[in-house]
């Protein structure tokens, strides 16, 4: 399944429903009727990773602001701003997602990466977690586009005391987990999801995405490797 199949499936489960941004097929109709309910959507390849080929779009007083890397133009019109991109998105079958205003350390955008892994009894359990800044002026946090790997502690400094961001953490891993548990339903033969969380300014969190293969490397770039070294760990338990 790509993303708008994950998002359907998911849907389903009434203990993740709430956390699952708003997701349909990039059409004209549904991008419009979605800029009116959320004021800005991300454009997403159905089954593209790394954070490429991604838009955004904002909708201002009289103009549509359309943004891709560091890039921004202004359309007068969503029709046009449409018809500039509408072979990308036929071609690479897009989705278009709600936008979630992320929270922001150092005034840089973040959203996190739970790692959920099967140990030995095949149940699942949640091996790491990282934080995932934006770089400058960019839309996206992923590690291989730009973003900057941080402890989520670090993250969240600017938002949280001490035992809060305790409490806050096991939240998000609970549903990293929780997360995993609903598609692992469908995708049985995994042993690892990349679970991506973002974090909205009245501290909600959204389960943005969950990469079925993800990337373990970033863990790698923490100076602490205990985190990293589990992840492996459990990489090679066999299923």
């Amino acid at each position: 399944m790509g993303k708008l199949g994950k998002y359907n499936f998911m849907k389903k489960y009434k203990m993740i429903r709430a956390f699952l941004p708003d997701t349909r097929k990039a059409t004209l109709s549904n991008i419009r009727t979605m800029l009116r309910l959320y004021g800005s959507v991300y454009l997403k390849p159905d089954e593209g990773t790394g954070g490429h080929g991604i838009y955004k779009i904002t909708r201002g007083k009289n103009n549509f602001i359309l943004r891709t890397g560091s890039n921004a133009l202004n359309f007068n019109s969503l029709n046009v701003l449409f018809a500039s991109i509408q072979k990308i998105l036929i071609r690479d079958k897009y989705i278009v997602q709600e936008g979630i205003v992320l929270l922001k350390h150092n005034n840089r955008p973040f959203d996190i990466r739970v790692m959920v892994q099967k140990n030995g009894e095949g149940i699942l359990d949640v091996t790491g977690g990282i934080g995932r800044q934006a770089k400058r002026n960019k839309i996206v946090t992923n590690y291989h586009s730009g973003g900057t790997p941080l402890p989520i502690d670090t993250l969240l400094k600017s938002h949280l005391n001490d035992e809060s961001r305790k409490q806050y953490i096991q939240i998000i891993e609970k549903l990293g987990k929780d997360a995993s548990t609903v598609l692992g339903k469908s995708y049985r033969s995994k042993r690892a999801f990349g679970v991506d969380i973002a974090i909205d300014y009245k501290m909600n969190p959204w389960v943005l995405e969950i990469n079925t293969q993800p990337d373990m490397s970033i863990f790698n770039t923490l100076k602490n490797k205990s985190m990293y070294k589990r992840i492996l760990r459990y990489s090679k338990i066999k299923g």
